[in-house]
């Protein structure tokens, strides 16, 4: 099994070297365009206005080596097919404050990185311990019937979920100013993301019946083009309300732009 993965490991360090070999990211007037590959050389390119969502990426190795990954969703035309050609990488592997300064100057004006996180619901953690506090149950049930009463040693795995689910809400949070509106989330995978509030075309506040149950609620928030929409999780009831209220407002008086 570990050779089986080791060869796994070379094989996607092979594949991405294949695919962003000689990466170039050029800007010319409004227009991006990114140009990457050692045997079949890709050139994708597409207007700084079509971009709609942006995401950072830092994994563990990531974090390691002190870089991110700074990828786009932008509004492309066409069949799926068109959508999936569209520009998407602005930036596979670079310093954080390398990927700061390449929003800072794409979105001139914009303050990125946000001064101040909000932070979520005070049960968060609660809430995203369940998954792992069920599996617990599970594993402590199925190892009594194969093994008697050590079975029980499956629970350790509880205070692990709990910890785990404690880290992920204090490093979860959302920041809105007056021209973007961003998420961030993971522990040991950490995510940001973010687009412009007049980008903006559809928001939802969802509820399931167990965030009824706990007064939460997740605010969708969805741009033309976007991969997957920005979610504001596991926010207070009325707090995903009143942001959704306000944002509303702010969508409907401003003209969109695409």
């Amino acid at each position: 099994l570990l050779a089986f993965a080791a060869l796994l490991r070379v094989l996607s360090v092979a594949l991405a070297l294949l695919q962003y070999w000689g990466f170039r990211l050029e800007e010319h007037g409004h227009r991006l365009t990114v140009e990457r590959g050692l045997l079949t050389r890709l050139r994708t390119s597409a207007p700084r206005r079509r971009i709609q969502s942006w995401t950072l990426h830092e994994g563990l190795l990531h974090r390691w080596f002190r870089r991110r990954t700074l990828e786009v969703d932008s509004a492309v035309g066409g069949d799926e097919g068109s959508r999936r050609r569209g520009l998407r990488e602005l930036a596979p592997i670079a310093p954080p404050a390398t990927c700061d300064e390449l929003v800072r100057h794409l979105l001139p004006g914009a303050p990125w990185p946000p001064a101040r996180w909000q932070s979520l619901h005070p049960r968060a953690w609660w809430r995203l311990s369940l998954p792992g506090a069920v599996f617990a149950l599970l594993l402590a049930a199925a190892l009594c019937w194969r093994a008697g009463p050590w079975g029980l040693a499956g629970l350790l795995w509880l205070p692990w979920a709990v910890f785990v689910a404690r880290q992920h809400a204090r490093r979860a949070g959302y920041a809105i100013d007056d021209r973007l509106v961003g998420a961030r989330s993971g522990w040991w995978s950490r995510h940001w993301r973010f687009a412009e509030i007049d980008k903006l075309q559809a928001l939802e506040v969802r509820q399931s019946p167990l965030d009824r149950w706990l007064g939460m609620a997740t605010l969708w928030l969805d741009t033309a083009g976007a991969s997957s929409p920005l979610r504001l999780g596991l926010l207070p009831l009325g707090e995903a309300q009143a942001l959704r209220a306000t944002l509303g407002r702010e969508v409907a008086r401003r003209p969109l732009r695409w």
